[in-house]
């Protein structure tokens, strides 16, 4: 999840909604991009722990605060085709409120749902003001639990970390080399496909249907997918949710494809970017 503007608009159609893509570049910049400016000021941490890190080098305010776990935070990097990005990780939804409200130079955590456990951030304190960050929590992705996937608790964690990872620089690619990132059911798909791609090696339907709370051949979404339309009218909204329902098993045979001859990150990248829901749906009427 990002912090984007906005694409729909009040009272929005379905129809206008999910026309959006993005416009590919015929010739693309050198990969990965070059890294902004503010990341050699966080590369500064080597041997520092978190909090004192951020205190000694930016000024922040760490002890206007309460941690739950502070041992636990961690500061890496990512590399993303947009470039190098910090990231910023907690093991406790307290301290992912906390270290938000920090970064962002507020006086407290905002409540956020068990669900948000991640933001690709451009930084509000002053000190830090307009760096961009990835934060992370280590949560079950989407708040799903470990056995609706299949898997044990602990790797489940694990398969999740690095989906909301990929997830996240997936957003700030669009962003860099396309020129936006979006609150959008094409972004979700796109983000969450490279996600899945970096947790089990593909991209797979039926678990994005549990992801964004979907259920096959219905009109009805009970998880975070809602969260996109929110702008968009509401009796238009079950239309999207029946077409994101019925492109994601042509958005995974698009994706084996794209793996099976080794395509590069760029590739998968433009070619979930570059088509619209829209556009898919009338794919797959002209090909049924």
């Amino acid at each position: 999840m990002g912090e984007f503007d906005f694409w729909a608009v009040d009272g929005q159609s379905a129809a206008d909604y999910l026309k959006h893509r993005y416009e590919i570049p015929k010739e693309m910049p050198r990969l990965p991009l070059a890294d902004e400016p503010f990341v050699a000021a966080w590369e500064e941490t080597v041997g520092q722990g978190v909090l004192d890190f951020l205190s000694d080098r930016f000024g922040l305010p760490v002890t206007d605060f309460s941690w739950k776990n502070i041992g636990s935070l961690k500061i890496s990097f990512a590399a993303a085709l947009g470039g190098k990005l910090p990231v910023v990780a907690t093991e406790s939804h307290l301290d992912f409120r906390t270290m938000e409200a920090l970064l962002n130079g507020r006086k407290g955590p905002m409540e956020l749902p068990p669900t948000v456990n991640a933001f690709t951030m451009q930084t509000k304190a002053k000190p830090i003001f307009h760096h961009r960050i990835l934060l992370l929590n280590r949560a079950p992705y989407s708040n799903i639990p470990a056995e609706k996937i299949g898997l044990s608790e602990e790797v489940w964690l694990e398969r999740s970390h690095r989906l909301r990872m990929r997830h996240e620089c997936a957003h700030y690619e669009t962003l860099r080399i396309f020129g936006n990132m979006k609150n959008h059911a094409l972004d979700e798909i796109l983000a969450d496909a490279l996600g899945q791609i970096a947790a089990f090696g593909s991209f797979d339907g039926d678990k994005q249907r549990i992801f964004f709370g979907l259920t096959r051949g219905e009109e009805t979404c009970t998880g975070r997918l809602s969260f996109y339309c929110q702008e968009v009218e509401e009796k238009e909204r079950p239309k999207i949710y029946k077409a994101v329902d019925e492109v994601l098993d042509a958005v995974a045979g698009e994706l084996d494809g794209l793996l099976a001859r080794k395509a590069e990150d760029i590739e998968l990248l433009s070619a979930l970017a570059g088509t619209s829901i829209a556009e898919r749906l009338k794919r797959l009427e002209s090909e049924g």
